[in-house]
């Protein structure tokens, strides 16, 4: 009798696309090369949702009116009987309580994995402990070392914590061809490019990049600074550029989805977040050759091993990284190690490790 394959289910309730989404759906390309069958339920009309039905994914949109909203959870227990779902991977924070209420309130007895991707403190009430401890939850794989230890002082059974780092798609960045950017920004070859990609959150801390910036344009009239991304903050932040007179020397790239292609234009990679799960658009600029200085917030110390991967600095620290920016910028041999350290360090964090290792997890709960 052939098997017949595990049977998953993927759990968001994430309104917007960021790292955590494009995380998911590296792991659904992934465990497709398994023997699995996979379907979500996401968010109705979330850009989530229609990556599903663009990828042919089976997929259920739901409404989620609060985090607490007992009918998602009952719809859980629905949709995976319908589909004969053996397991649930809760890809967030409220959908790990859906997973969980479903189990305890709806009797669903399905095991569940949770994936932990930020470094904020577990919360201290008595429902998160309820979430975290409940017999459901099978697995916590956090994204990094950084996020493991957070979670362990909040648990019972310390054994269900599994680091399993997130990954990129290396081959998005082969072949790059430099230019894009400096072209879609008219500046001319010899102006050097600090960036920074990230969502414009306020742990992402773009207000230490924009006053480092400040330093560092003081010292290199000829800089510019370039922020991908979008967010709630962007006015307040474009609002602070003006403030320090940096308008002519700044731009503010928005979201997008080309990310390999305009980060191929910088010539430091500037990461300036307070807290950080893993920060795996490090990992892109690793993938780019573009040497990094970041912050050694969270999981970032994971990946940027100071002066090995890149130049790490206090959070916060502005005279810190706008001089370990001066040392990239001025020193070539410096920035070719630092490069040549990051390549080195790529090949941990493939798809292939990381859908493997999620693979194992799920193996591991089921048998």
């Amino acid at each position: 009798m052939a098997n017949k394959g595990m049977s998953i289910l993927h759990i968001s309730t994430a309104r917007s696309w960021r790292g955590g989404e494009q995380q998911i759906a590296y792991l659904i390309a992934e465990l497709a090369l398994q023997n699995t069958h996979q379907f979500v339920v996401c968010i109705k009309d979330a850009p989530f949702y229609h990556w599903c039905l663009e990828n042919n994914i089976p997929v259920k949109g739901l409404k989620k009116r609060s985090s607490l909203d007992l009918s998602f959870a009952f719809s859980l227990k629905k949709f995976s009987q319908k589909n004969k779902v053996e397991i649930w991977h809760a890809h967030d924070a409220h959908a790990h309580g859906f997973a969980v209420y479903a189990n305890a309130f709806f009797g669903a007895k399905t095991p569940v994995i949770v994936s932990r991707r930020v470094d904020f403190p577990v919360a201290g009430s008595w429902l998160s402990a309820f979430k975290y401890n409940h017999a459901s939850v099978k697995k916590i794989l956090c994204v990094s070392r950084a996020i493991a230890n957070i979670v362990k002082a909040k648990i019972k059974n310390p054994t269900v914590l599994e680091v399993v780092h997130s990954a990129i798609d290396h081959s998005k960045f082969t072949h790059l061809q430099k230019g894009k950017l400096r072209s879609e920004l008219q500046l001319p070859a010899d102006v050097k490019i600090v960036g920074n990609i990230a969502a414009l959150a306020d742990h992402k801390d773009h207000v230490t990049f924009i006053n480092t910036a400040e330093i560092l344009s003081a010292l290199h009239p000829d800089l510019y600074f370039v922020i991908a991304g979008d967010g709630e903050l962007r006015a307040t932040l474009e609002a602070k550029v003006a403030e320090k007179g940096l308008e002519e020397k700044f731009s503010f790239l928005g979201f997008r989805t080309d990310v390999p292609a305009i980060i191929a234009d910088f010539d430091v990679f500037l990461f300036t977040s307070k807290t950080e799960g893993l920060g795996t658009s490090i990992l892109d600029a690793f993938a780019a050759g573009i040497p990094t200085v970041a912050t050694a917030a969270g999981g970032i110390p994971e990946i940027v091993e100071n002066e090995k991967t890149g130049l790490l600095c206090p959070v916060g620290d502005v005279h810190a990284l706008a001089q370990a920016t001066e040392r990239v910028l001025s020193n070539p041999a410096l920035a070719a190690n630092l490069i040549k350290g990051a390549s080195n360090k790529l090949a941990l964090f493939s798809l292939k490790n990381f859908g493997i290792k999620t693979y194992e997890q799920y193996q591991l709960v089921l048998h």
